[in-house]
């Protein structure tokens, strides 16, 4: 698939038995000092210095979601495979079209929420409220999550932390799998897997991923429907220069999905009745999503000699969003007794283009006692929006309790059309250091971001004019025994779009973070074990304008701090092990409103915990049962800005079932035959609201059965 070349793209193996799945394989593309591992738990990465570095050494916190796990838990969707990870909640609005990804206590509903996913080491594409890029779980080899300020490398980005997928790349060996998969809700879909060798040398290789899906949601009227097709080709005439290219194609068509409800009939208790998971808000023969998505780039990569390595990642992506729909309108009363509820609707058309290239150059070299790894790069991001949109406007209201979708309403007028072109380029430098058992990292960046806005309905324009310098610097100490006790100091930025009441543009919002912390990873064990605790502050944050209510002003400040726990573990090849545990204060310190200072922030769950086994049966009546199930707890969160209600806490149950065909008839080897199940229980829950008019139900069972074959 994609894009970009982040050393640590990783095959795996392709059987269940413990000596097959403990093999190292390797991949004819990837770097010589790059990972080539299986299972659940990676022992390198390259989300957090964009060097092949291994985690213990990386003065911040790093999860990775495998291959493996992804295919153990039969993710759907980016958000369904952050389950399982401390510091992540993911599951705040269900489903795969849009996702809203909290780190570290930050993040959005909206798609117009700035996003912290990356691929490859390379932002995706995001304009407008709705023409925002979604990638699906199927093309990716891993998912790497880097907690905390990172924009010393990434340039803009959420103070909570990136999302970075790293993509299939081409294997030195045949890479054959199709998949069948159906399920409830009317699911169909089809996958594939293929690639290896064009040439006998290796010298040309190939990858070529693709999906189809549709599903219906748990709401009526809406469903969920993909196509994704993502060719790699790679080229490595020596062992010092390798090109890859790649391209992904992704469509969303006709795709529908429900709204936010009101607090009234989900979160909390209604004399009128409990709203139905299955209640549609919008309107059958209006509401409707589509997405159309594209990228094309390379990644490339020349060594010389033993010191210096030049990269070049570049990237050009393009989203096309049509959306129509129906929300309930969270500002409108809603009485305890009332079923009916107040509606409104709007549309909006939205195209954006975009290009990201990053240029780094390393150099590994010795003075004295020190080893470094030296990393010098020039990054730069252009990015063209165009939005046609409405406002919203009322239409008539529904009555949840006897819905009528047949009253006529006319779709509220263009109201906005605007054209906004972004250039960002950062200068960056990062140093890591080794001195016998100590480990540091030391890095900075400036970067320069230019924003033009024209608006075509008004004729008037705005210009916006950001300069940042970023940083970070951590500490590592190596024991002998695999534990690794560090501690970091880091910074971010965010420029914030718009102007106040006088005319003045905002400035970017800066947040600065310490973390302490260990992670152990056991000499001779497949496992890892990391704690942080961490403390992050953000200033410049908008809130209303006390004397200009329909305005904003930056006198706003958040705190978030908490503390963090993972362990992964593979014993004996047959058995893999996933907890998390994380717990959380996100705090309002400053805001123009005294009545939410000293308040949680909305929707950010205070407590998260998951627990993930999955077992592998090699011997006895079992023999080729693969068998998993997790345990899911999402804390209460606050509902409102105010914290005048609480969602209340969920727990969840997740399982999977797989066999081996090839065990019972040796003319079905290569065959699978797989049952997964989330929320087992079929647990109503909420799972985040935003406002009292502004709630989310998490999502019912769901069962899929899948028939695989490998060869």
């Amino acid at each position: 698939m994609l894009i970009a070349g982040a050393p640590g793209s990783v095959a795996r193996a392709q059987d269940d038995d413990p000596a097959v799945r403990s093999m190292i394989i390797v991949t004819g593309t990837l770097p010589p000092d790059a990972e080539r591992t299986d299972g659940v738990v990676a022992r390198k990465t390259s989300t957090g210095t964009k060097t092949a570095t291994p985690i213990t050494q990386v003065p911040q916190a790093i999860s990775v979601i495998t291959r493996a796990q992804l295919d153990q838990q039969a993710v759907r969707s980016v958000g369904d495979g952050l389950r399982y990870s401390p510091g992540v909640f993911a599951d705040s609005r269900v489903g795969g079209v849009l996702e809203s990804v909290f780190l570290r206590g930050f993040g959005g509903f909206a798609a117009a929420a700035t996003s912290p996913q990356f691929v490859d080491g390379l932002p995706l594409l995001k304009g407008g409220n709705w023409a925002t890029q979604v990638i699906d779980p199927w093309p990716l080899e891993r998912i790497e999550v880097l907690r905390g300020p990172a924009s010393i490398l990434y340039g803009q980005a959420s103070p909570g932390g990136i999302v970075n997928m790293v993509s299939k790349r081409p294997d030195d060996g045949a890479s054959r799998e199709i998949t069948l998969t159906t399920g409830n809700r009317n699911r169909a879909e089809l996958a594939f897997d293929l690639g290896g060798r064009l040439t006998q040398d290796g010298t040309w290789a190939y990858r070529l991923n693709g999906l189809a899906r549709r599903a219906d949601t748990q709401a009526d009227f809406s469903k969920e429907q993909r196509i994704v097709l993502a060719p790699t080709l790679s080229w490595a005439p020596d062992a010092r220069t390798s090109l890859t290219l790649f391209g992904f194609y992704q469509s969303d068509p006709a795709n529908n999905f429900a709204g936010w409800l009101p607090a009234q009939g989900t979160a909390l208790p209604n004399p009128a009745g409990r709203i139905p998971r299955s209640f549609f808000l919008g309107q059958p023969n209006f509401d409707g999503y589509d997405r159309q998505q594209y990228m094309l780039g390379y990644a490339f990569e020349h060594r010389f000699g033993e010191v210096w390595r030049l990269r070049q990642n570049l990237r050009y992506a393009h989203v096309d969003a049509h959306f129509e729909g129906v929300a309930g309108d969270y500002f409108a009363p809603f009485g305890a007794t009332n079923s009916i509820l107040a509606r409104s609707a709007s549309w909006s058309r939205e195209h954006v283009d975009g290009m990201s290239l990053d240029n780094q150059a390393q150099a590994s070299f010795g003075s004295g006692p020190l080893q470094h790894t030296l990393l010098i790069g020039l990054a730069y991001q252009g990015s063209t929006a165009s939005t046609a949109a409405s406002g919203f406007g009322a239409i008539p209201s529904i009555n949840y309790l006897a819905p009528d979708y047949t009253q006529p309403f006319t779709a509220p007028p263009l109201a906005q059309r605007y054209h906004q072109t972004w250039n960002r380029v950062g200068i960056y430098a990062q140093d890591q250091i080794r001195i016998e058992r100590w480990a540091f990292t030391i890095g900075g960046r400036q970067d320069w971001s230019a924003i033009k806005t024209k608006n075509h309905l008004t004729s008037t324009g705005a210009e916006q004019d950001d300069h940042v310098f970023t940083g970070r610097v951590g500490a590592v100490y190596l024991f002998d025994n695999g534990l690794a006790p560090y501690a970091s100091y880091s910074t971010s930025f965010e420029p914030t779009l718009g102007t106040g009441y006088a005319g003045n543009a905002f400035q970017p919002t800066k947040a600065r973070q310490a973390e302490v912390g260990v992670k152990y990873q056991p000499p001779g064990m497949n496992s890892f074990v990391s704690a942080s605790g961490f403390h992050i502050t953000q200033d410049n944050v908008s809130t209303t304008d006390p004397d200009h209510p329909f305005y904003s002003v930056q006198t706003a400040s958040v705190r978030s701090r908490g503390i963090e726990i993972e362990g992964r573990a593979s014993l004996s090849g047959n058995l893999d092990l996933i907890a998390a545990y994380t717990y959380l204060d996100t705090t309002v310190r400053k805001d123009s409103d005294p009545a939410i200072l000293g308040k949680r922030l909305v929707a950010v769950p205070e407590q998260l915990a998951s627990l993930w086994a999955n077992h592998v049966f090699t011997n006895g009546a079992l023999a080729g049962f693969n068998l998993g199930a997790g345990i899911r707890y999402i804390g209460k969160s606050a509902g409102d800005s105010d914290n005048s209600f609480s969602v209340p806490a969920a727990t969840l149950f997740d399982a999977t079932v797989r066999y081996d065909l090839g065990r019972a008839r040796r003319d079905l080897k290569g065959w699978r035959a797989t049952i997964n199940v989330t929320n087992l229980l079929d647990k109503t829950y909420v799972a985040s609201c935003f406002s009292a008019g502004g709630c989310f139900y998490g999502n019912g069972r769901i069962v899929t059965g899948s028939l695989g074959f490998r060869w």
